[in-house]
């Protein structure tokens, strides 16, 4: 599988993994089997009502054509920024096949990056556009990954002895001296640093860059013990 490295906003650069083509387009099809299964309840939904309720149906058929669009766009589009966002930048198909999406950067997607990509997955690329890019980009991106400034990545099967909740345990002030980024960035590390070919470079970067803000502040005393277990 084709490996990227990414540099973080802290100047400290991760390898990652490329989620392969295989793996996309069987999470694509997965969430599209999900996305059909609810679409199918709702027009059911609504023959039941024209069914069983002519009255009602007579009376507001226009009122539930027009729920029944709305759901329908919502299904379509805000499915996948739904799950992108409680997930950690996965849907249900990801999650199967074990992918999810970041930014370029390597920091976690936001509403606004998901929006974005989601928005030309719904209009350009479910038109096939999408797939022939995956297959041309060097980076296996589609028109909504360039436009959000994304990247899909395979997930790491192994974990770290060391997880970041231990570390905090070290220091109850994690949340107040290290930011959402680093955090992020040490969770990230932590996980996937057993199959990580540059770890050890990685953990000296780490090292390096905590050691020196914790110096500036004042607080590095505080600190040793947890930059000895990073």
């Amino acid at each position: 599988m084709k490996k990227i490295k990414i540099t973080t906003p802290e100047n400290i650069e991760v390898e990652y993994t490329l989620a392969d083509i295989g793996s996309r387009i069987g999470a694509a099809l997965v969430d599209m089997l999900i996305q059909a299964l609810i679409i199918i309840i709702l027009g059911t939904a609504v023959l039941l009502v024209v069914y069983y309720s002519p009255g009602l149906w007579r009376n507001y058929s226009g009122w539930v054509i027009g729920i029944s669009i709305f759901l329908f766009a919502a299904i379509t589009y805000g499915y996948f920024i739904l799950m992108e966002l409680t997930m950690n930048g996965m849907t249900l198909g990801k999650k199967v096949l074990k992918i999810r999406t970041i930014r370029n950067n390597g920091q976690p997607i936001t509403l606004k990056h998901s929006a974005i990509r989601n928005l030309f997955r719904v209009f350009i690329d479910m038109y096939g556009v999408g797939v022939v890019l995956i297959f041309l980009t060097k980076e296996h991106k589609r028109i909504g990954d360039f436009a959000a400034s994304t990247i899909v990545v395979a997930e790491e099967s192994k974990t770290a002895p060391i997880t970041l909740e231990s570390l905090q345990r070290l220091n109850d002030k994690i949340n107040y001296y290290i930011s959402e980024e680093e955090y992020e960035l040490l969770r990230e590390y932590l996980q996937r640093k057993s199959s990580m070919e540059n770890s050890d470079e990685i953990r000296e970067d780490l090292k390096l860059h905590f050691t020196k803000k914790f110096e500036a502040m004042g607080v590095l005393d505080q600190w040793e013990e947890f930059i000895k277990e990073l």
